[in-house]
């Protein structure tokens, strides 16, 4: 009987506060809908409930809504970061998998869900993590326990005993009766995309490593299809790029960075439209650190990162860098990266924006990595939004500002198509129809107001 009570209760809470939450408005603002089409000045945009109700280039009667004049302001749809790892579910080393414990650190995840909220990201995909973890974090944000950005997550990645990120929450595969076995287990956590790789390393310090044959990595992607889930995978290499894309991968984790790609490859994945993380920021932030660690002491890397987390970067995670012939390396790889991902953007991929990084400020260095590769201000806003919804497969819910959507939006004091810098000039973030207080989320820069 108390549970019948509880249910109740929290039936009666919810449905409370999806009736008190009043309409939104959004007048006579500049608006990129991340469609790609051009900017409209003078819209007005309607929300009901977390849902888009109407976008008008006239005036939109709303008795009774809360108003947000947009005069001078730019309104686009809420950034998706493609590719993070949420810190609190594994300790250690990736390329170390013997120092990879679970741990399940829910605080520590929440600082870090705040800050992506504060600086634009109203949705991530996590690509890779403690199953128990991410998942619990997940539901606590579908049920609106906890304050974040739409969780959508995959679990452990999927790979081969001694492979690369063979840590504990991996799914190790030995055989196909294992494999299937725990496979279906995944799928008990309903997630959103599961992640694979095929990567042997072995390049400069890297011991060669192995990993999935084709074979047996076509029959996980046909499963895990079958069974209805998405995959996203990680690849270095163009070989095994073009392997994944064959075998029926549905997006790519990393684009490819150990080479030039040659024309064949662009053009596969141009065709076949296979989403792919830019991922820009592991290069670059890995390469950069060695000679200039002076981005940690940006504002907001202040205000969102805390300082003994910059200390480490500055110095213990720059050492290891260092040390293991990473920065070198990176800085080496990096440039490759950024004129693979220019000839697969000229090319017509589909590129989403993701940083492989931990850190919610690099977002904007991907922005500005993207930049810097030949990519224009205005295509990155569809590159951070609506190919970040496809990427995860629900560009019918999220990713453009289209009527009958969330109401995932980012309002910004300056044009974003004229430099990618304007995307941090955030004067509100809205996620569901409710703008976020900045101000009242767990970061540094309001610890310090307190």
């Amino acid at each position: 009987m108390v549970r019948v009570y509880q249910a109740a209760g929290a039936a009666l809470a919810l449905l409370w506060a999806t009736a008190a939450q009043a309409d939104l408005l959004i007048k006579n603002v500049t608006l990129y809908d991340g469609t790609g089409a051009p900017a409209k000045a003078g819209a007005f945009v309607l929300v009901k409930g977390d849902k888009i109700a109407q976008v008008s280039s006239s005036a939109i009667a709303a008795k009774g809504a809360k108003v947000i004049d947009g005069t001078g302001k730019y309104l686009m749809p809420g950034i998706m970061e493609s590719h993070i790892h949420l810190p609190g579910g594994q300790t250690g080393n990736v390329n170390n998998p013997t120092e990879r414990k679970l741990i399940i650190d829910k605080p520590t995840g929440l600082k870090y869900l705040h800050g992506y909220l504060y600086v634009g990201v109203t949705a991530v995909y996590d690509s890779g993590n403690n199953n128990d973890y991410i998942f619990a974090m997940r539901a606590d944000e579908q049920a609106g326990r906890i304050q974040s950005p739409r969780i959508f997550a995959g679990g452990g990645v999927i790979t081969v005993p001694n492979g690369y990120a063979a840590g504990p929450a991996a799914l190790k595969v030995q055989n196909w009766e294992q494999a299937k076995a725990e496979l279906d287990h995944r799928f008990t956590y309903k997630p959103d995309m599961i992640k694979m790789t095929l990567d042997r390393q072995g390049v400069m310090f890297q011991p060669t490593v192995p990993a999935l044959s084709q074979e047996m990595f076509a029959k996980v992607v046909k499963y895990i299809s079958d069974n209805g889930y998405r995959t996203t995978v990680h690849i270095t290499a163009e070989q095994d790029a073009e392997t994944t894309i064959n075998a029926g991968i549905t997006a790519l984790a990393h684009p490819v960075w150990r080479s030039i790609a040659n024309d064949n490859f662009i053009k596969l994945a141009a065709e076949k439209k296979i989403p792919i993380a830019t991922t820009l920021a592991y290069f670059g932030n890995i390469a950069r650190v060695a000679d200039d660690p002076s981005f940690f002491d940006e504002p907001l890397f202040k205000e969102v990162v805390d300082a003994d987390e910059l200390d480490r970067g500055k110095t213990v995670d720059r050492k290891r860098y260092i040390d293991t012939g990473m920065s070198p390396f990176m800085k080496m790889l990096a440039p490759h990266a950024m004129k693979n991902v220019k000839r697969l953007h000229d090319a017509g991929a589909v590129l989403t924006l993701g940083t492989d990084r931990t850190l919610p400020p690099m977002v904007h260095q991907e922005l500005e990595l993207l930049a810097q590769s030949g990519i224009s201000a205005f295509d990155c806003i569809k590159i951070a939004t609506l190919n970040g919804a496809i990427y995860v497969g629900h560009e019918k819910d999220f990713g453009s500002v289209e009527v009958g959507k969330w109401a995932d939006l980012l309002l910004l004091n300056a044009d974003p198509a004229a430099d990618v810098k304007n995307f941090r000039t955030i004067a509100a973030v809205i996620k569901g129809g409710k703008q976020i207080d900045r101000s009242k989320l767990d970061l540094p820069v309001n610890r310090k107001k307190g």
